[in-house]
């Protein structure tokens, strides 16, 4: 880095030496604070002085020989090609009178006392010699004495090297950068130089050497203490002297690096608390716990130090743990900390459960690690951990006859649990005996529920009640929220992104199904995923089968899923899925297969309830395809009797009960079938519904009127196989007709063609019955149509400006 601001140091320099050039001795002790930019200042002297026909003749202290005896000295015997002090005066004598010499000794400061005393003799000694010296100190560190006799002598001069201004920061760094860099240095060199080279970690360490034992170890002090730094607690942690202390935080301000006991920059902090000694750390947890502060303050210097070797640090560091909150690394390293410090085997395995659920949290195939050193006492706090990787035998061994843990199978795992509750969860409760009161008890469960520990488990059941129960409204809220919740918990949010997809699926809102399972699947890899990968493959499966994406879809079939999973919760819907898309791609042996195995599951869990999968509606479905009618009609009038009049089942079984019934009948089941999907929201199922309406109802206008609203309600879903099945026999008027129509006129085509009358789209855009009416005319007459019925299934209004 050039040198800028000093020109009146070099002018200074340069004039002493003509002085010395011309017989008058001359000494300049150049001051500065750490970093000033000193030996800079002295390597640009050296290049005039040559340029000036001077010889140069160095020297340098320094904090590794600033105890050997004529150190700083000999280097100037040595340069000068003698051996004794004795002998110096008489060969600088020699030498000046051929040439001007200049000496130089860099941070004069660090040299040895008897080398001062032989400075100090040669300078008065050396007077009328064409000789100058140049001594480079940093402020407040030079030995007193030395230094009140030096600039007791006539001819020294003392240059002091202040901090670099604005503009002169302007000429190395630019003007858009220089006040920022000013602010951030308080114009000191070495800072500047470190803010310009992204380098600061260096210059702090050169600071740090060249201040010495106390103002390292004053500084290191600083870095661990933080906002409890204050002159008192730096003393105690170091043993430092008052005085000491003093010295060094001034000459660390002085630097630019501290203001009032703390550090100016957050870089130059950790640059000194990397190189800190970590038995500084061991003393500073233990100060700040006797002086009363936090666990996790405290904690903060245990996890940095060498191993605990008290018992009171354990309890601070799984305090510390329980309080971090979304710091999970932090949490970590303290139970690993206090994990391997404990010399109790009982409280060794406590904390291995802790790690384990808390690792879980985050990241369920670090969590695996620990499920070897469990100890069965441990093992219900991390059942679901052990079941999420598979360990059936292990996981249930030792919990046999825990209640609590056989209701949370009964939600989870249904086929391990040896046993039900008569009164269990919302979940088991409407699963296994339709209790209505269910989504109301889970509402309460949800709004009490914090995300700690194990108790997101709650959470995710009931939502699954509200799921089941067909309050989709509700479950997508609580979904948001939970996942707002859940952003620094990476398992639990693809848990709840994995429901919230499984709502959209249920709405009919496939496209938005499908992103938010791939985002759920995307959190975890499919290891870390376990057991539960079924859950966001189901919903994968399932989207990508109703969209038409088959190609897709059949890569998510064949991923790996364990055995274990289809034994879980998620299990029923990745059958349910997986059948669907064999059904679709002409596998109806397969098909028939999966929907059948779904209803084993249900049936022997005592969960056969139609809110989970209506595997008997699924099946029907695949048989009729089969070209098996009579099984299943048994099939679809069984269903019918185990589900509520106005059930989305219901409507779903009515649908495919008209495929099997008289012609006479089929018009008024799918109708009751459409009444009854489109007041629960089932809009997939509904576009379903409408597609076959509009083939058994007889009368052409109102078939072509189902029909175009069966494609519309299908092109909303992303139902692109569905909306394909409508098209081709209603091809859509060409594109020059249609954009002939001004806007008005293609809003009210759109309207018209998704079946509302003349009066309903009056209001709904705010004009006249008339004003509809002329509109229509004059569609009829541009696409060249006579009635509205023929207006085509592919119209969509303008967009909006």
């Amino acid at each position: 880095m050039r040198l800028v601001d000093r020109e009146f140091q070099l002018t200074g320099l340069d004039q002493l030496l003509a002085d010395a050039t011309a017989g008058r001795g001359r000494i300049a002790l150049v001051s500065g604070a750490l970093g000033s930019g000193k030996t800079a200042l002295l390597e640009a002297f050296a290049d005039r002085a040559a340029l000036a026909g001077a010889a140069f003749v160095s020297a340098a202290g320094s904090w590794a020989e600033r105890g050997l005896r004529f150190g700083v000295l000999s280097q100037i015997l040595a340069d000068s090609g003698v051996s004794s002090r004795s002998a110096l005066c008489l060969r600088l004598r020699e030498l000046t009178e051929r040439t001007p010499m200049v000496i130089a000794v860099d941070d004069v400061h660090l040299a040895d006392q008897p080398s001062l005393n032989g400075l100090l003799s040669l300078v008065r000694r050396m007077r009328s010699a064409r000789l100058m010296f140049v001594f480079t100190e940093s402020a407040g560190q030079l030995q007193s004495t030395f230094r009140l006799e030096l600039l007791r002598l006539p001819h020294c001069t003392q240059l002091i090297l202040e901090p670099l201004t604005v503009q002169g920061i302007a000429a190395l760094a630019g003007d858009r950068e220089a006040a920022r860099i000013h602010a951030l240095s308080r114009g000191i060199p070495l800072l500047v130089r470190a803010l310009l080279d992204d380098d600061l970690r260096s210059a702090v360490a050169r600071c740090l050497h060249h201040g010495g034992p106390a103002v390292r170890q004053t500084a290191q002090a600083i870095a661990v203490l933080g906002e409890f730094a204050t002159p008192a607690t730096i003393s105690r942690l170091t043993g430092l002297a008052p005085g000491a202390i003093k010295h060094g935080t001034g000459v660390l301000a002085a630097a630019g690096l501290l203001e009032e006991c703390r550090f100016r920059h957050l870089g130059a902090r950790e640059a000194v608390r990397s190189g800190t000694p970590p038995i500084l750390h061991a003393r500073a947890a233990r100060m700040l716990h006797e002086q009363g502060e936090a666990a996790e303050i405290v904690a903060r210097h245990l996890v940095e130090g060498p191993p605990p070797a008290h018992e009171w640090m354990i309890p601070v560091l799984r305090t510390a743990a329980a309080r971090a909150g979304h710091r999970t690394t932090f949490a970590v390293r303290c139970l690993e900390l206090a994990r391997k410090s404990s010399v109790h085997s009982a409280e060794r395995a406590a904390i291995t459960a802790e790690l384990a659920q808390l690792e879980f949290r985050h990241d369920p195939l670090a969590a695996r690690r620990h499920l070897t050193s469990l100890d069965p006492a441990a093992v219900p706090l991390v059942i679901s951990q052990l079941l999420w990787h598979g360990h059936v035998d292990t996981s249930l061994e030792p919990v046999r006859h825990n209640p609590d843990v056989e209701l949370w199978l009964a939600s989870a795992y249904p086929s391990l649990a040896r046993w039900r509750r008569q009164a269990g969860s919302p979940l088991t409760d409407l699963l296994s005996r339709g209790d209505d009161s269910a989504p109301i008890r889970a509402e309460g469960v949800l709004r009490g529920l914090p995300l700690t520990g194990d108790l997101p488990w709650a959470a995710v059941f009931a939502v699954l009640t509200l799921i089941y129960a067909d309050r989709l409204e509700t479950a997508a809220q609580w979904c948001d929220r939970l996942l707002e919740q859940a952003a620094e918990h990476v398992t639990w949010q693809a848990m709840f992104a994995s429901l919230r997809a499984e709502v959209s699926l249920r709405r009919g809102d496939l496209r938005a199904a499908r992103r938010q399972a791939a985002s759920a699947y995307g959190l975890l890899s499919p290891p870390a995923w376990g057991t539960a990968v079924a859950a966001p493959l189901s919903c994968l499966i399932l989207a990508c089968t109703r969209t038409g994406r088959y190609a897709e879809a059949g890569g998510y079939v064949t991923q790996p899923v364990p055995e274990l999973a289809l034994r879980s919760r998620s299990g029923p819907h990745y059958l349910r899925a997986r059948g669907e898309y064999h059904l679709a791609t002409g596998q109806h042996d397969a098909a028939v297969a999966d929907f059948v195995s779904c209803g084993e599951l249900l049936c022997s869990w005592g969960q056969d309830h139609p809110g989970v999968v209506p595997w008997r509606v699924c099946a029907a479905e695949a048989l009729l395809e089969q070209g098996s009618p009579d099984r299943a009609r048994r099939l679809l009038v069984e269903q019918l009797t185990l589900t509520s009049r106005r059930s989305r089942t219901r409507g779903s079984a009515l649908r495919l009960l008209a495929c099997v019934s008289k012609p006479g009948t089929r018009a008024r089941l799918l109708a009751e079938s459409a009444e009854i999907l489109e007041e629960r929201g089932a809009r997939f199922e509904l576009a379903q519904t409408l597609a076959d309406l509009s083939g058994a109802v007889r009368h052409l206008t109102r078939a072509r009127m189902t029909a175009r609203r069966a494609w519309h309600v299908a092109r909303e879903c992303g139902a692109e196989p569905l909306c394909e099945r409508l098209l081709p026999d209603d091809v859509p008027a060409s594109g020059a007709r249609v954009a002939a129509l001004t806007g008005a006129e293609r809003r009210v085509a759109a309207l018209a063609a998704d079946g509302h009358t003349n009066r309903e789209i009056a209001r709904k855009l705010f004009v006249t019955t008339s004003t509809v009416e002329q509109h229509l005319t004059r569609v009829y007459r541009k696409l060249d149509i006579r009635y509205r019925a023929e207006i085509p299934a592919g119209f969509r209004p303008p967009p909006r400006r």
